[in-house]
């Protein structure tokens, strides 16, 4: 089972699930297959199917036994990210701490670690910030203990990450600069510590704090430029032009976009020219160069165009027509000062759209968590009905033994209160059928990932044709599938999977997954 998985072999994988689930004899392995099920359907992009089957596998007789305990926890973790992923986070908190409980049960303290974790990111999205870095500072204690260096420092960022998140920057410094601490004695490489000089530069951004932001700014490059990764070397120029901009160093801004644009143009184009086209346009604004200011305004405005950038182009008309207003052509202010009315009619409906999916999800998880409770309520009524049944039995042989009198009132105090628990149980799967009933005929639009979404968590954007591939790569095709619908070679995309794995920091189509829909969702 594990090596169909492991090999993306997602339909025999599934195929075998199917075999034991529909074999009577195999029922003692039925949680794990469903747990196994869960994971399939993941790998394939299908988060609802995935969570069913997450909550099928706790519901099988025998979960709680000893020797299955790992896969209750698992299977109730799962079900909490998947919850987590569409987009429901009590119900996802509610989960994670029940995984929480089972974790400490088997005394795993990784997987303690993890669950802290995962309940301080579903707090974090509700405002709950002070409980949200109370369980990461328990997961940090846990993997110091652990010595889990790389942990350690995993922790330390993503409290920097949440306090950066909600307009904490100085409290994320003291949090980047001990994970930066922590991954100079581990294992840490090039690559993660760049990042981390780079979070801490904004960070200092943030906090209006410039020179410290140069500081690290640079500390950031020169790694970077160790590795001859041009592109983040590029980035991190443009970051340096925005702040010289902050700090009325305009010429020195200049120079540093314009050496960010000349190695960005190497490369397709992206984001990463829109931004360093109007920091450079900024520097020509406060120089005065109106005219070399609107060549690059006018630039930008085409390329936010091609790339379908909305937000960015509604931002390149808005400056567009301040450049205009420089340079007295009222005209043509006037005339891009509509055109940002206009896009902020396109940005409403996309915005509009963002929220029907989020509904739309919010309804599928809702209906799948429906389901469940009123398959455990039909179990229930059952249980209850052979209860009266049994209850009846005894009591016909107690009434040979028992004076009549006696029996008859036992009998009818045992089927009185049999009746009165089948109602109450009755009226409530009555109530919970018509609320699914309420829940099915809401038939909200799909829409899919947004590219400019994922392109603007990313400092090395994702290409028009990395994207395709990524979308295809999470819609249950194989490689061989998107090689066909697409006209490349098979090793073709494997290579740009790669590349797209790099960019968002990932390793396989799963992490892949979860962070587009994270991305998409926030």
């Amino acid at each position: 089972m594990q090596q169909l998985i492991d090999s993306e072999s997602y339909r025999e994988a599934l195929a075998l699930c199917d075999s034991v689930i529909a074999d009577e004899t195999q029922q003692s392995n039925w949680a794990y297959y469903y747990s196994k099920r869960g994971d399939v359907y993941y790998f394939l992009g299908d988060l609802k199917e995935s969570l069913r089957n997450y909550l099928l596998s706790l519901e099988q007789p025998g979960i709680d036994n000893l020797e299955n305990r790992r896969i209750k926890e698992e299977s109730t973790s799962y079900a909490g990210f998947c919850y987590r992923e569409l987009g429901l986070d009590q119900q996802a908190e509610r989960y994670f701490r029940s995984a929480l409980e089972q974790a400490f049960v088997l005394g795993d303290s990784a997987e303690i670690a993890v669950c802290y974790y995962n309940i301080s990111t579903t707090l974090l999205t509700q405002g709950k910030l002070d409980e949200s870095m109370d369980l990461l500072q328990k997961a940090y204690e846990i993997d110091v203990l652990r010595k889990d260096t790389s942990a350690i420092g995993f922790d330390l960022t993503m409290m920097g990450n949440a306090l950066l998140k909600t307009g904490r920057p100085q409290a994320a410094v003291k949090y980047y600069n001990e994970s930066i601490d922590i991954l100079a004695i581990s294992s840490g490489n090039y690559n993660s510590l760049a990042k981390r000089y780079g979070l801490l530069a904004e960070a200092y951004m943030e906090a209006e704090n410039w020179d410290s932001a140069v500081i690290y700014t640079q500390k950031s490059i020169s790694l970077y430029s160790v590795q001859s990764d041009s592109v983040h070397v590029a980035n991190k120029w443009v970051q340096l032009a925005r702040i010289n901009n902050r700090l009325g160093k305009y010429k020195e801004a200049l120079k540093w976009g314009i050496n960010a644009r000349d190695y960005l143009e190497a490369y397709p184009v992206g984001g990463n020219m829109v931004l360093a086209n109007s920091t450079i346009a900024d520097s020509y604004h406060q120089l005065k160069k109106y005219s070399d200011e609107l060549v690059l305004r006018l630039k930008n405005v085409q390329l936010t165009q091609d790339l379908g950038l909305l937000y960015e182009l509604r931002l390149a008309y808005e400056k567009t027509a301040k450049t205009y207003d420089a340079m007295n052509n009222f005209s043509k202010a006037y005339s891009y000062a509509e055109l940002v009315k206009t896009i902020g009619d396109s940005i409403a409906i996309l915005e509009t759209n963002r929220a029907t999916e989020q509904m739309r999800v919010r309804y599928d998880a809702e209906k799948i968590e429906s389901e469940n409770q009123l398959l455990q309520m039909e179990n229930e009524v059952t249980k209850a009905n052979l209860a009266e049944r049994e209850a009846e039995v005894r009591n016909l042989i107690l009434l040979g033994i028992l004076i009549v009198i006696v029996a008859i009132a036992a009998l009818t105090i045992v089927i009185i209160r049999s009746r009165m628990k089948m109602k109450v149980l009755q009226a409530e799967i009555n109530e919970l059928r018509a609320r699914i009933k309420g829940i099915l005929e809401f038939k909200p639009e799909e829409v899919g990932i947004v590219k400019e979404q994922i392109n603007d968590s990313l400092q090395d954007t994702l290409t028009d044709r990395e994207f395709e591939i990524l979308n295809l790569a999470l819609s249950n095709k194989n490689n061989n599938q998107i090689a066909d619908e697409i006209h490349l070679s098979v090793n073709t995309v494997k290579y740009h999977l790669k590349n797209i794995y790099q960019k968002l920091g990932v390793s396989n189509r799963k992490e892949a997954l979860k962070y587009a829909v994270q991305i998409t969702s926030n």
